[in-house]
């Protein structure tokens, strides 16, 4: 006897190339079988995924997830198991000092998968996130921030800084070098942010196209550029319209790429990035509590917004499940657990489905794209254990 089943759904794997209507069975934590239950096997469960996708677990590699504690943090599972996702990696919440409060109340108590970059800043984004002292070098300790690696590296992934116009006004790439110093010690890649972020009041603002050629000095193959299609000064399309040639090139040589929705997402950056001939290879939502309310649900937006967005400016649908899958799994170290459907593979899976209508999807920046597709979570497995619904439902913004 199988524990669950799922039938009927349209099973779309890019990291297979899996995509075929078919039913997938699940013993315990484990994908047990792709395809119909065998003569006289029984299902103590059974889902019907007619007219539904499932694929595997979407994993959101940009979230603040540290409730209370932050500014804008929110619960794992408000943007996890409860709205189709069944990992989050939180960017840069916690700090060295603070990690143990984050894996305490948020990675044990929570029912999604909780990874984290840890931030190389020495308390991470504490309330109070956008004071530029938690932020310069002052703040980093490179040997603490190794050691904490080397105590969690189940969980700690990777290192969360930034290379963007405010700090690079005040400190240079000071903390840029400083993570990457970090980052090659404990043998993990950086996760930089790009475009805004720290206040430069009284500082001098550096010319936005030096910024991303400078931080590339820094970086090596497998580290990541976040927010690739902000409308922010300082991303990787210079002021002129053009994507960086120093980009093109460190892309070549292994740079990757994430969209880091949220409040940085341009339409107008994105096609022009598209235009040229240049795709992300993750797209993550950057969701998080409304600011100064850190204990408040998601803001209206998440990770099936963001696809939604890029869905409509014509990613095809089997790309974009490949970036929050497949891509992920890779990058994190766990494509041989996650990012496929398969035989033995964990039973971490979301269904969901592609709804028709008349949506007009705004980004910060004012602009509005008609679409007349969007994707909307209907259920999240996670080690076998079913979730229903989303907390909230998204809005079309």
């Amino acid at each position: 006897m199988v524990d669950l089943v799922i039938k009927g759904a349209r099973v779309l794997s890019p990291a297979n190339e899996m995509d075929m209507v078919t039913d997938i069975s699940i013993v315990g934590t484990r994908i047990h079988r792709v395809g119909p239950l065998e003569q006289g096997e029984t299902a103590k469960e059974e889902i019907d995924g007619k007219g539904y996708i499932l694929s595997p677990g979407f994993i959101d590699f940009h979230v603040h997830g540290f409730a209370y504690f932050t500014d804008y943090g929110t619960y794992p599972d408000d943007v996890g198991v409860r709205s189709g996702v069944t990992t989050v990696v939180d960017q840069g919440s916690a700090g060295y000092l603070t990690f143990p409060a984050f894996h305490e109340f948020m990675v044990k108590s929570s029912a999604t998968r909780v990874l984290s970059y840890l931030n190389i800043g020495a308390v991470g984004t504490i309330k109070g996130s956008m004071l530029p002292a938690l932020h310069g070098p002052e703040t980093v300790d490179v040997g603490a921030v190794v050691e904490t690696i080397a105590k969690y590296p189940h969980i700690i992934k990777g290192i969360k800084t930034h290379a963007e116009m405010g700090g690079v006004a005040r400190w240079g790439f000071d903390v840029l070098a400083k993570a990457k110093e970090a980052a090659k010690r404990a043998n993990v890649p950086c996760y930089v942010h790009t475009g805004r972020l720290i206040p430069c009041e009284g500082f001098s603002l550096p010319d936005p196209d030096s910024i991303v050629p400078g931080a590339l000095e820094y970086l090596e193959p497998g580290d990541i550029l976040t927010h690739c299609f902000t409308g922010h000064p300082g991303g990787i399309v210079k002021t002129t319209g053009e994507v960086h040639k120093t980009v093109r090139r460190a892309i070549s040589d292994g740079l990757l790429l994430d969209v880091g929705y949220g409040e940085h997402f341009s339409f107008d950056i994105a096609q022009k990035v598209l235009d040229q001939g240049i795709m992300p290879d993750l797209v993550s939502s950057d969701v998080h509590a409304l600011f100064n309310q850190p204990h408040s649900l998601q803001a209206t937006y998440g990770l099936f917004s963001a696809l939604s967005h890029l869905l409509a400016l014509g990613i095809p649908l089997s790309d974009l499940i490949a970036m929050v899958t497949d891509h992920p799994a890779r990058i994190l170290g766990w494509d041989e657990e996650l990012g496929r459907i398969e035989a033995g593979y964990q039973a971490d899976l979301t269904l969901f489905r592609i709804e028709s209508g008349s949506f007009l999807f705004r980004d910060r920046f004012g602009v509005s794209v008609p679409a007349s597709l969007r994707l909307e979570p209907k259920l999240t497995i996670r080690q076998g254990v079913p979730y229903w619904a989303p907390v909230i439902k998204e809005a079309e913004v």
